[in-house]
């Protein structure tokens, strides 16, 4: 029970000589299913919700809220995603940066995407004396507004909280294709940036936590690959950022999903611990997680590779099939068509990283899984299942 299992196929061939594939969810949930009990209890609560109309009607309540906030609910989810902060630290350390191993005695910390600020409130609870660069899509843009009670500025780079209002998918130069190099006729074109924040910093810890934003206008080709511009660029950013030995804390989704173990696995390649966390609050009942990686290598072979391959993603989902097709998935990333161009989505790939990673993301994932299938045996549509 340890290999990947073999599966039945039905043909999906072009032609003659194309082989019978396996979409990479289909080869994970197998997986899955075969070797946790509580992957498959969990499955058969989401068949549950997803056949109820009252669990649509909440989760459409949710977001209806969520887009149309005003300064008290504003003002609760800063505090959520305060206590989201301070409950990962509880579980992971994540957030411990006291005894900094570099000769500046004061940790430093990057928030990406930091608005509201709840994030950087936990960090700079657990570590006052530290020094906070944040990140974040301005309110102009649809962004959220910083409620950072500490004095913080977007003026003084001296500043102990110093913040870069800008849309992190648009640093271009970042992502290794200069804006002096993109077409006149693309939709962006005149709002991509040359900009690169905080480059000749270097953090202890990297928040990655961004989430596409409903609030957020932008032109209609990113609407199916948003999420995967997102998180490469965060990756990027981050990764060529982190000091040597740090810690960096990424929101996903879907442990279950190819992207999720295939970033699980990568990290696990240049970090000396991955842990997962799934906060009881404001994540529960969802399929969101987040992924604490500690003593980061970003130098080392491994690392060099995965920025290469992300900044390869972001470009596919920027001016290539992912902004032709649309075939992104707005949680899962890349579809299909993408990630068999680059090669990452392959169903020999994915079989050789279930074979090779496949009992540590069962360790990872198990309670990942159980605390969601709590939640959902907890939640209100299943009175009326």
């Amino acid at each position: 029970m340890d290999g990947v299992p073999e599966f039945e196929t039905s043909p999906e061939a072009a032609d003659a000589n194309t082989q019978p594939r396996v979409k990479p969810k289909a080869l994970i949930e197998e997986y899955l299913v075969q070797h946790l009990e509580i992957y498959r209890e969990l499955r058969e609560l989401q068949q549950k919700g997803w056949q109820s109309e009252d669990a649509d009607a909440y989760f459409q309540n949710q977001r209806q809220r969520a887009d149309n906030a005003d300064a008290e609910a504003k003002a609760k989810f800063f505090k959520l995603m305060h206590k989201i902060g301070l409950e990962i630290d509880a579980a992971t350390s994540a957030l411990n940066l006291r005894r900094p191993s570099h000769g500046d005695p004061r940790p430093a910390i990057l928030d990406l995407c930091m608005a509201p600020g709840g994030f950087s409130l936990a960090a700079l609870t657990r570590n006052p004396a530290a020094l906070l660069r944040g990140i974040t899509l301005p309110p102009s843009q649809g962004g959220h507004e910083i409620l950072l009670r500490k004095r913080w500025s977007e003026t003084d780079p001296n500043a102990q909280v110093y913040v870069s209002f800008c849309d992190i998918t648009l640093l271009a130069d970042e992502m290794g294709t200069p804006p002096s190099s993109i077409p006149a006729s693309h939709p962006d074109a005149k709002s991509f940036s040359s900009d690169r924040p905080f480059i000749e910093q270097q953090f202890d810890l990297v928040f990655c936590d961004g989430q596409v934003l409903r609030t957020h206008e932008r032109h209609e080709y990113r609407e199916k690959c948003e999420a995967t511009r997102l998180v490469t660029a965060q990756l990027v950013l981050a990764l060529q950022r982190i000091r040597s030995g740090g810690t960096m804390v990424i929101l996903l989704h879907k442990a279950d999903a190819w992207p999720s173990v295939l970033l699980m696995h990568t990290f696990d390649s240049f970090a000396e611990r991955v842990e997962l966390s799934k906060p009881q609050a404001g994540h529960k009942i969802r399929s969101s997680f987040y992924m604490v990686a500690k003593g980061v290598r970003p130098d080392c072979e491994a690392a060099v590779e995965a920025v290469r391959q992300w900044k390869a993603e972001w470009s596919l989902a920027t001016f290539g099939l992912g902004a032709v097709t649309g075939d992104c998935q707005e949680e899962d990333g890349l579809g299909e068509a993408e990630l068999e161009v680059l090669g990452s989505g392959r169903e020999e790939k994915v079989r050789a990283v279930l074979q090779e990673f496949g009992p540590t993301l069962l360790r990872l994932a198990e309670p990942v899984f159980a605390v969601q299938v709590e939640a959902l045996k907890k939640a209100p549509w299943m009175k009326n299942i």
